[in-house]
């Protein structure tokens, strides 16, 4: 009975500790963005690194062995993909055509305003 107990202990403390240091993504958010702008905004980044988690995770290589980083993709690549997903590329990801494009925008500003640490 003492042995379950010290482990339940044991794995609420390690449950808590990832939950704690989690690394938190953080966004360059224009200037003048005011503070409705600027919280919306964040919602739009945080549904966007959701999305990013569940639809691209699998080949671009975010959350792997417990990381938490995303490709630095540039501005090009990401203006790019949206251009070939607007146009409907047939070379562009089988991915992609699963998106609508609110779900695609909130990807794409995702991954255009995070901070990208150098």
């Amino acid at each position: 009975m003492k042995y379950w107990l010290v482990k339940w202990v044991v794995l609420l403390i390690l449950f808590f500790t990832q939950c704690t240091t989690k690394k938190k993504v953080e966004y360059d958010i224009p200037s003048h963005y005011g503070p409705q702008a600027r919280a919306n905004a964040i919602d739009w980044f945080e549904k966007g690194k959701i999305l990013y988690k569940v639809d691209c995770a699998g080949c671009h290589g975010i959350y792997k062995k417990g990381k938490d980083s995303v490709p630095n993709f540039t501005k090009t690549q990401i203006d790019n993909y949206n251009a070939m997903y607007i146009k409907g590329d047939p070379r562009n990801h089988s991915v992609a055509s699963k998106l609508s494009p609110e779900q695609l925008y909130y990807i794409l500003t995702f991954l255009r305003l995070r901070k990208v640490e150098k």
